[in-house]
């Protein structure tokens, strides 16, 4: 990998770190980049509250962020803001449309609030604080309903206070209904999924929902036919940050545990499935016009498969070995031999 999202750190991030802040995180590749050790060029969205957060909790995290200064935007850039909106489906918290099956409820939003009316007006506010001080807003969001308040909050942000080309954009993005599809394509904004995910947990995914909702976790072939510039990501440490699992997830759409098929409608092409990783996510980073694709004046990032991509069985694509990397010209990996 050349480029990577960090997409939360900051002081909301205390507790997804074992004794370390995620300031702290923060400090240190800034450290790193200003050193010359920082190998990658690393993507950065301030986790300025943790669940259950507020729109207070925004306001004052906006007023005291900091980010480190002095050191080259191309190797390490805060761009954003991350939010989380709501859960996961494995465990009951993605806010649903339909209740889970067996009687699970429907989950609700993970923001401030005691009812979901309230709730959705405090993420709305949320949103609105984030996009008004002119960050972009990567915001975690699953369940069908979830996805429908944020797009809602995106669109309501953009037209009381338009901005030049925002590109926010909603992570994970399980479930995305037809019209929330409409809306994210409409405004420029974005959707990253990480069809890894379904590699691994379809078959717990349709116990939880049902063979119908299972199917379409994750519809990349929806949002590439909507217009939406789709990126992927590994989600890790939720699973491993392989790329190339990703991509033969896109492909497939199996479960790794059962070797069925869910969803085969949303399967993708291959240059879909590696603009996933390549040139959308350099849109995604407000950088395609340096990064993301092999062309004269661009970055000498490049990732070499000892093997031919457009050759291989897309089962076998995941465990094909990385025979080289090169990150801005220089080559920081190589396989014996190589």
């Amino acid at each position: 990998m050349t480029s990577f999202t960090e997409p939360g750190l900051g002081p909301g991030g205390a507790s997804l770190f074992a004794g370390a802040s995620g300031q702290l995180t923060l400090d240190v590749y800034g450290d790193l980049a200003r050193a010359g050790d920082l190998a990658a060029r690393v993507s950065v969205l301030l986790l300025l509250t943790g669940m259950g957060g507020s729109a207070a909790e925004i306001a004052e995290g906006l007023a005291n962020a900091k980010v480190p200064r002095d050191v080259d935007p191309r190797i390490l850039r805060v761009l954003g803001v991350k939010v989380f909106a709501d859960g996961t489906p494995p465990n009951r918290t993605a806010w649903m449309h339909q209740e889970y099956e067996g009687g699970g409820g429907f989950g609700c939003l993970c923001v401030h609030g005691a009812a979901d009316a309230l709730r959705t007006r405090e993420l709305t506010e949320m949103v609105r604080l984030a996009h008004v001080s002119g960050h972009q807003l990567g915001v975690h969001v699953t369940g069908d309903r979830a996805l429908d308040a944020v797009v809602d909050a995106f669109e309501a942000a953009q037209v009381e206070h338009p901005r030049d080309d925002p590109r926010h954009y909603v992570i994970h993005a399980d479930l995305p209904g037809a019209q929330s599809l409409r809306k994210l394509a409409a405004h420029g904004f974005g959707a990253n999924m990480n069809p890894a995910i379904q590699w691994t947990i379809a078959d717990l995914v349709e116990e939880l929902l049902g063979p119908e909702r299972a199917a379409y976790q994750f519809p990349v072939r929806s949002a590439v036919e909507a217009g939406i510039p789709v990126t992927a990501s590994s989600d890790a440490p939720v699973t491993y940050p392989n790329w190339r699992q990703g991509v033969a997830a896109m492909l497939l759409r199996e479960s790794k545990a059962s070797g069925r098929t869910f969803g085969p409608g949303e399967r993708v092409g291959l240059p879909d499935a590696v603009r996933a990783y390549t040139s959308n996510a350099a849109w995604q980073d407000f950088a395609e016009d340096w990064k993301g694709s092999l062309e004269p004046g661009k970055a000498a990032d490049v990732t070499v498969l000892d093997g031919t991509l457009t050759a291989l069985d897309p089962h076998d694509l995941p465990d094909t070995p990385v025979a080289m990397t090169v990150f801005d010209g220089r080559v920081v990996h190589a396989a014996e031999g190589v």
